[in-house]
């Protein structure tokens, strides 16, 4: 793809990113719901005239503070307007013109969704998780790389496959270990990367998720026991296996001489 329609993608995703922020501040306690977002606590816009619809920007000038009262905002939402429109340009670069395109855009958008609001309040939302669903249903029927069958094996595999670790997690610690969110999320997820992907998705959600658990308890940030939001690392191994699995699983196939 040329180098100006991956601009534009970059473009684009920095405006998505403002209304999916807004999306995801409906489960925020310490923010109101709106759009163009507004990400100071007391409410005060961080720009004026057409810079409020980019608040990345101004946000980003005042060294993430508000501009009107001084508070510091909540980093991550700007920061999740950058990234946005970093993984926009990155699809487009990656995917082209194929109607692939159409899939990577749409687990970018559900994804920084339940990466916010899991952070944010530890929950992944029905609401957006059946969006996601109805929507890589409808696009499944018409851009397929894999048969329908894998997709919707994928679907039942992941989910199935985190339903039986939380079921298991459950028996030997008596609390629950697996989100429902997280669960119902990997039907979203199967539909979009096909079986052999939501498999390595899990592997490197699980190994991710793990490597900044020890970290954070070796830090001290970390009590025992206390529950992780598990969807930033879910999103995590979601895209590097979406954009590289493939590539790696043959290596590793090579490598294993298989």
């Amino acid at each position: 793809m040329p180098a100006a329609a991956i601009t534009l993608f970059a473009a684009a995703g920095l405006l998505a990113g403002g209304a999916l922020n807004a999306v995801a501040l409906r489960w925020d306690p310490r923010l109101t719901a709106a759009y163009p977002p507004v990400y100071c606590p007391d409410g005060h816009r961080s720009g004026g005239g057409t810079l409020r619809w980019l608040p990345l920007l101004p946000a980003a000038a005042n060294g993430c503070r508000c501009r009107t009262c001084g508070r510091r905002l909540p980093w991550r939402y700007p920061l999740a307007e950058a990234g946005c429109a970093l993984l926009y340009a990155l699809a487009a670069a990656i995917n082209g013109s194929h109607a692939e395109l159409f899939a990577a855009l749409l687990l970018i958008s559900v994804l920084l969704i339940i990466v916010q609001t899991d952070l944010s309040a530890m929950t992944i939302p029905n609401r957006v998780v059946a969006a996601g669903i109805i929507a890589a249903a409808l696009l499944r029927l018409f851009a397929h790389p894999l048969p329908l069958a894998n997709y919707g094996m994928a679907a039942l595999a992941g989910s199935g496959f985190l339903l039986g670790i939380g079921w298991i997690g459950g028996l030997i610690t008596g609390k629950e270990t697996v989100g429902g969110g997280d669960i119902k999320l990997y039907l979203f997820l199967g539909l979009v990367l096909g079986i052999k992907l939501t498999l390595l998705s899990l592997f490197l959600a699980a190994l991710s998720g793990l490597a900044a658990g020890l970290t954070a308890r070796m830090l001290g940030r970390q009590e025992a026991g206390r529950a992780i939001p598990f969807g930033p690392y879910i999103a995590l191994g979601a895209l590097l296996a979406y954009w590289w699995g493939d590539s790696w699983i043959s290596g590793y196939l090579v490598l294993a001489g298989l």
